[in-house]
């Protein structure tokens, strides 16, 4: 009986194996480069920004302990410090006074408060992921490219830059803090209003209506941008986050619309987004409207990987061949125009024309 068993399963075994190796096959076939899928490429290394800056940096990271962020060991900027906080432990030097609160928002608030009069130069906020899907297509989809690209003087005169500069889901109107749960569109804007009024004390009737810029609570600002509000500031928000009966979801995605009037009291940050990829990271078109065309053919790319998905391409072979053709047709695409912008970015007056992020 043992036998027969074994007869039978041996050629499923067998066929599963080749399977499996064909998948493998075809699919390393259309594999994007290294580069093209979000990642460093030796080739194009010397475009990057001068690194020569005297500028101090902290890069504080909001995470987990079982995140890995071994990935910010490959970042060169100088005079870089890492600062990690870890939400969920107690024994950690770098922590938010509780856990489940705010989210990201709440380690920030922590870090402004705590170092409120040792500030570095510029303080980079970031998640721990080295791949988050909220840094776009024109960025790799990289935190690596992203903060290896750069430019601290254009933060400097910025003062507050959101990492994310693509204008989808974000720019002009996007949060309307009139809107009442029955009539949003989106889960924290009927909670916008109050959030508000509570963490910075304004009247009712000045609440902005409209507030807008790049999601999601990543971003890069300077010391005299942090201290050009009070220290008490920062406490009055932790205790917000601490205390409101909104849940950590919540009170996090508010506190993703309200980075800019923390900063400069703007409720829209709705730069140029060639200007922004132009300036601050020696990304730069040669068409305008080009950035958002580039970041459409990633999120088409993106979206074709699902169909080359082992039991999807099982199920539906034929739609994981034409998804890896057009992937194939995609990489190539965005490897030579995202090659042919940073050429363009590494040409100071090109760069030039882009000035007026510094106003924006």
């Amino acid at each position: 009986m043992f036998s027969l068993h074994r007869r039978a399963i041996l050629p499923m075994v067998l066929f599963s194996s080749l399977l499996l190796a064909w998948w493998t096959i075809a699919r390393n076939q259309t594999q994007p480069s290294h580069y093209a899928a979000g990642h460093e490429d030796d080739s194009i290394k010397h475009l990057r920004p001068s690194t020569l800056s005297n500028k101090t940096v902290n890069l504080v990271i909001a995470s987990m302990a079982a995140d890995d962020v071994s990935w910010t060991a490959e970042l060169n900027l100088p005079n870089l410090n890492i600062i990690r906080y870890i939400i969920d432990a107690p024994e950690a030097a770098y922590r938010p006074p509780v856990t489940g609160r705010g989210r990201e928002a709440l380690v920030y608030h922590t870090y402004f408060y705590e170092f409120y009069d040792n500030l570095p130069d510029v303080s980079i906020m970031i998640h721990p992921h080295e791949d988050p899907w909220h840094i776009e297509g024109v960025l790799q989809q990289s935190m690596l490219f992203t903060l290896s690209q750069l430019d601290l003087d254009v933060v400097q005169c910025r003062q507050y830059a959101n990492l994310r500069v693509s204008w989808t889901e974000a720019c002009p109107d996007w949060i309307n803090t009139t809107k009442t749960p029955e009539a949003a569109a989106k889960k924290e804007e009927p909670y916008m209003h109050s959030a508000l009024v509570a963490n910075f004390g304004m009247p009712d009737n000045e609440v902005p209506e409209i507030m807008a810029g790049p999601c999601c609570s990543q971003f890069a600002v300077t010391r005299e941008a942090v201290q050009k509000n009070s220290r008490q500031q920062y406490k009055r928000s932790i205790d917000w986050i601490v205390d409101t009966s909104l849940s950590d979801y919540i009170s996090g995605r508010t506190w993703e619309h309200m980075w800019p009037y923390l900063f400069k009291r703007q409720a829209i940050d709705c730069p140029s987004e060639w200007e922004v990829y132009c300036a601050m990271y020696h990304v730069c078109f040669e068409d305008r409207d080009a950035p958002a065309d580039y970041n459409q053919l990633w999120r088409e790319k993106n979206a074709l990987k699902e169909d080359t998905e082992f039991w999807r391409e099982i199920v539906n072979p034929q739609a994981g061949v034409r998804a890896r053709k057009r992937m194939k047709e995609l990489d190539l695409i965005l490897q030579k125009d995202i090659a042919a912008a940073l050429e363009r970015g590494a040409v100071d007056s090109i760069r030039a024309t882009a000035g007026g992020v510094c106003d924006a």
